[in-house]
């Protein structure tokens, strides 16, 4: 079920196929139309289920698509201080001009504009067909446009296509009479074209704040993905993030992280005034990150630092009485509840992060404490997992491991 779901979602609507990453959900069951902004947290736990799918079957599909992921990130979303930033809006203002921003408007294509672009008769095809032709059989483009008005109530999308892999790259070779290698050529050609006209389109808002909690999660994506695939570059851009987060979003002289930073007017890193301090997500995830990049590097700075973290999060956060972990520091006086998240939303919860966390730090440095704790937090959270183990996958997760133990080669 999970491979079948992550390969109609690298097929569908959902995958920008011209310039890479994930849109933020899907409106319909097919994974055509989506709600077109793109998220950091998206497409760093996105790289990590495709390549790990990608250890499980072998299928290059899945690896393909953890480098595409990013290659997005990477290009559109990191700042030159190594962090990453939080969105790309849904809305822009459309090509053919006006003030309105409208969504989809720098993602979609009408047809004309298809054919427009790609006139070449593609030799040996049937019927003398065009590189258009096989383009819009292949990704479903229509004359009038590929989203249903239902799907449209603001009439945003009317006469435009949202691109989908409609047939498969032999079903278009047997079509059009060519071989599937010749399709190949002829997509990776035809996207780099269309990818080259949304470079001058009006571009969406780019949302250039950088959170603690997200950089955590996209650090372990380059990490996890650069580990795999052997690819020093990708974990070179990890280690990058891994400088940016300490440099810039730690005090060392307080021993907090920060929850966020910004790009300036003048292109450098700014903080937030008065800084805000991190949350228990904070610290989770970027421990979480530190740990799969020492497994990448062994570097044991990255081990030390997650060494840190994690004794300040227990300091801060940890509930003595009930076990488990707050979501904000208790002793702060301008927070009137003091919650602990007990469900994996759009982000997992930090305490299910923590699970795996306190036991990948117990296997390192054989501190059985922390082994005690991953336990106790386990046990906070017993009747919410054994009624709804649903709602924490992430935490059952670390649940198995606890049973079955971790293992170093």
């Amino acid at each position: 079920m999970a491979m079948h779901t992550l390969r109609m979602m690298a097929l569908g609507g959902i995958h920008d196929h011209v310039a890479q990453g994930f849109h933020r959900y899907s409106t319909d069951s097919s994974w055509h139309l989506p709600h077109f902004e793109k998220m950091l947290y998206d497409q760093a736990q996105l790289a990590v289920a495709y390549i790990t799918a990608f250890q499980v079957s072998g299928e290059q599909l899945y690896a393909d698509v953890a480098k595409d992921i990013l290659l997005y990130v990477s290009r559109d979303l990191s700042d030159k201080s190594g962090g990453f930033y939080s969105a790309e809006d849904a809305d822009s203002v459309p090509v053919s001009g006006g003030l309105e921003k409208r969504e989809g408007a720098f993602c979609v294509w009408t047809a004309s504009e298809v054919r427009e672009l790609l006139p070449d008769v593609v030799e040996g095809a049937v019927g003398a067909a065009t590189l258009a032709d096989i383009f819009m059989h292949h990704y479903g483009v229509k004359e009038q446009g590929n989203v249903a008005p239902e799907q449209d109530p603001h009439g945003e999308l009317q006469g435009k296509n949202v691109l989908i892999v409609r047939y498969s790259v032999e079903l278009t070779a047997a079509h059009f009479g060519i071989t599937v290698e010749k399709v190949n050529e002829l997509m990776t050609s035809a996207r780099a074209r269309m990818a080259e006209v949304r470079k001058i389109r009006p571009q969406p808002h780019l949302d250039t704040k950088m959170l603690a909690s997200w950089n955590g999660l996209m650090l372990s994506a380059f990490a996890r993905v650069g580990a795999v695939l052997g690819n020093e570059a990708m974990v070179e851009r990890a280690v990058r993030a891994g400088y940016f987060l300490k440099e810039h979003l730690w005090d060392p002289d307080q021993q907090n992280l920060l929850r966020s930073c910004y790009r300036g007017d003048q292109m450098e890193v700014q903080q937030i005034s008065p800084p805000i301090c991190g949350f228990l997500d904070d610290y989770a995830f970027i421990i979480s990150g530190l740990l799969d990049l020492y497994e990448a590097t062994f570097e044991t700075e990255w081990l030390q630092w997650a060494e840190e973290l994690q004794i300040r999060q227990d300091v801060l956060f940890w509930d003595d009485q009930g076990g488990g972990y707050f979501c904000s520091d208790p002793s702060d006086c301008t927070v009137l509840l003091r919650l602990k998240e007990d469900q994996d939303g759009a982000e997992p919860s930090a305490n299910s992060v923590s699970a795996s966390n306190l036991l990948r730090l117990s296997n390192f440095t054989g501190r059985q404490e922390w082994l005690q704790k991953s336990q106790q937090l386990l046990a906070a959270f017993s009747d919410r997992l054994t009624r709804i183990p649903i709602a924490l996958p992430e935490m059952v997760r670390a649940l198995m491991a606890q049973h079955y133990t971790l293992q170093q080669s």
